[in-house]
């Protein structure tokens, strides 16, 4: 067909194939009345014309949409962004199209708008990433109707979610120390107001207490430059600091840059631990031994949920992964 003409309407599929519209309709919509000798006569008219179904008007119609809305916020940190990126791949997969919001958690505006933007599309489900319990709590309260998957948030037991079992991680980075005799275990948290943070350093100072030993904790805010700082302001030798489980690997690696400029010998002043494994790690000096959280199989294992629930196949409503502890050079025994 000239591709400056007409486009071909369902009317134009009807003649061809000597049916009714309403007939080229309920073959769009897979209805199963439809005999196959018709269906094929009217989905060969459509081949021979050209012709392309108008999503919009199919979804006014049968009340689907097939979009998905992602509600996320911290999207330039490469766990978040990895997340949303699997998760768009798994919904393509089987013919669902996603809408992305980016959201800043901390405020209450961006995150009603953001919400009230996702629900005027139609979508027939709703993915929240976000560790802020206020958006996933205005979510809760805003969003009725279609199901909600969250990714490592707080969840209830009534609710979909997928997260990291970022308690066992905390757990594991610091019993590693401990093993290795450290007994003044400094930890450099993440946010207070952000779930994994919380959960992270719960971990850590459940394994201190069930140590007999004292926790510590100096809270940061997840940046390289943050680490950085704590590195070069922190007084090792007044606290008797020989190991250290820093809340991301961010902190972590400007920390061990600090601790190189200052000429600190890491691991044999000082051992350090990070969480989640980012490319980065293997290439520090030394190699970071940090948890590794495993961003695709969240992005994937929400996505299963949230489709299965919104096809009726849900059989269950709470995914947790244990992040794996990865074992590199920056850890060693205390000194004595």
């Amino acid at each position: 067909m000239d591709s400056l003409s007409k486009q071909p309407n369902i009317y134009d599929v009807a003649r061809v194939a000597k049916v009714s519209h309403q007939t080229v309709s309920r073959v769009l919509n897979n209805n199963p009345s439809i005999r196959e000798e018709t269906k094929s006569r009217v989905l060969e008219a459509m081949e021979n014309l050209g012709y392309r179904p108008n999503l919009a008007a199919r979804a006014l119609a049968s009340s689907k949409t097939h979009m998905l809305g992602i509600l996320a916020s911290d999207t330039d940190f490469t766990g978040p962004a990895s997340m949303v990126h699997f998760m768009e791949v798994a919904a393509r997969a089987q013919g669902f199209y996603v809408v992305t919001c980016r959201i800043d958690p901390n405020l209450e505006a961006s995150v009603n708008e953001g919400i009230e933007h996702l629900m005027k599309l139609g979508i027939e489900g709703m993915a929240v990433i976000t560790p802020q319990a206020e958006a996933v709590e205005a979510v809760r309260k805003m969003v009725a109707g279609i199901p909600v998957v969250t990714l490592d948030s707080m969840y209830r037991m009534d609710e979909l979610a997928v997260s990291v079992d970022n308690f066992s991680g905390g757990v594991s980075a610091t019993e590693h120390l401990i093993e290795l005799g450290h007994q003044n275990i400094l930890h450099i948290s993440g946010p207070k107001n952000w779930f994994e943070s919380t959960t992270r350093s719960a971990g850590y100072t459940s394994s201190m207490l069930n140590a007999g030993l004292s926790p510590m904790i100096i809270e940061g805010d997840w940046e390289l430059s943050t680490g950085y700082r704590i590195g070069h302001a922190l007084d090792l030798e007044a606290r008797g600091i020989t190991g250290l489980f820093i809340a991301n690997d961010r902190m972590a690696i400007g920390f061990l840059h600090a601790m190189r400029e200052r000429g600190v010998e890491v691991p044999k002043r000082v051992s350090i631990v990070g969480f989640d494994d980012l490319e980065e790690t293997q290439y520090t000096w030394p190699p970071l031994t940090t948890l590794r959280q495993d961003f695709k199989e969240l992005g994937l294992r929400a996505m299963e949920l949230l489709l299965d629930e919104i096809s009726g196949k849900s059989v269950r409503k709470l995914d947790r992964l244990v992040p794996n502890l990865v074992i590199r050079d920056s850890t060693g025994p205390a000194p004595r």
